[in-house]
């Protein structure tokens, strides 16, 4: 089995499927819908940088009250997760200092903007055509100085020679961040991943972050927060169906048993696991503003956990 990308047909019908908007760039027909809606859910949360880049791409919301049942709740929800997901990746960045960040399936994230902007050295490993669509829009929020520290590339994450030579562009120790991209991927494809993130790692140093081995559960346990317990599993199966329909088939969420089970494969592939805190400090976090104090609350202690896993050759 191989990973499923939009055949020509899926986007003809996601075409269709998006008929309600207003118009769409030519160039974005091609790229990935899923990177699209985690832009749209950073962006209504009221965070600028993803704001001024969805402007930019200048196409209407994927989703709206038109067209997904329950959009509310779900955009509120979807929203204050995958900044969850952004900020953490950012903090340990940031308290790492490092200088070298490799961003796998990151799409049209803010993280590019703010990272590159802080002096790092930063490349997008994407599909073709995201790689191509950002290498036009990202430049554009870049200051003069630091143009030439941000790249896109066509990277599949099968493909030994292409994560190879792209990890190779860098010159001392890597973050590699990898935030959403798993749902996607096969048994197959994700033992091929981190067979050549342990080479990376071992070559360069460094480590790869993510908290994608967790998704089940810090995704019910945000929803409970939010919505309340009885509402956990029904938002979570929303969610997946939602993707789900972007994707074109059924997402690949059950590749491991527990994250037991997820530990113990990153050990065959000669990787070790630390389980570290998802955000420490949670004061700039947009999605939070328009929640009672309460949900509030409930979601510190949610990054409290040790939701995020950073992993390291061994």
């Amino acid at each position: 089995m191989k990973l499923k990308f939009f055949s020509t047909a899926m986007l003809i019908c996601a075409v269709i499927f998006l008929s309600s908007a207003k118009s769409f760039a030519a160039e974005f027909e091609l790229v990935s819908y899923s990177a699209q809606v985690k832009l749209q859910w950073l962006a209504n949360t009221g965070m600028p940088e993803a704001k001024k880049i969805l402007a930019e791409i200048g196409t209407a919301n994927i989703y709206n009250k038109k067209n997904l049942k329950d959009y509310e709740r779900l955009e509120k929800l979807n929203g204050i997760y995958q900044e969850l997901c952004y900020a953490s990746t950012a903090e340990y960045v940031n308290n790492q200092d490092y200088k070298n960040i490799m961003d796998i399936g990151g799409g049209y994230t803010p993280r590019a903007m703010i990272m590159v902007n802080d002096g790092r050295k930063y490349i997008g490993a994407e599909l073709n055509a995201v790689a191509l669509s950002a290498t036009q829009i990202m430049p554009k929020f870049i200051k003069p100085q630091y143009k030439n520290n941000l790249s896109y590339e066509d990277v599949p994450v099968e493909d030994r020679d292409r994560m190879i030579d792209t990890a190779n562009e860098f010159n001392g120790k890597i973050c590699i961040i990898e935030d959403g991209l798993q749902i996607y991927l096969t048994r197959e494809y994700t033992d091929a991943m981190f067979t050549f993130i342990h080479e990376i790692l071992k070559t360069h140093g460094g480590c790869f972050i993510t908290s994608d081995f967790v998704t089940n559960e810090m995704f019910k346990e945000l929803a409970a927060a939010v919505y309340g317990t009885n509402s956990a599993q029904t938002l979570f199966n929303e969610t997946k169906v939602m993707y789900e329909n972007l994707f074109g088939e059924e997402l690949y969420m059950d590749k491991f048993s527990s994250p037991a089970d997820a530990i113990q494969f990153l050990k065959s592939k000669g990787l070790k696991v630390q389980q570290v805190p998802l955000i420490t400090d949670t004061s700039k976090l947009y999605s939070l503003k328009n929640l009672t104090p309460q949900q509030v609350s409930k979601i510190k202690r949610l990054c409290a956990k040790n939701y995020l896993w950073v992993i390291t050759a061994e």
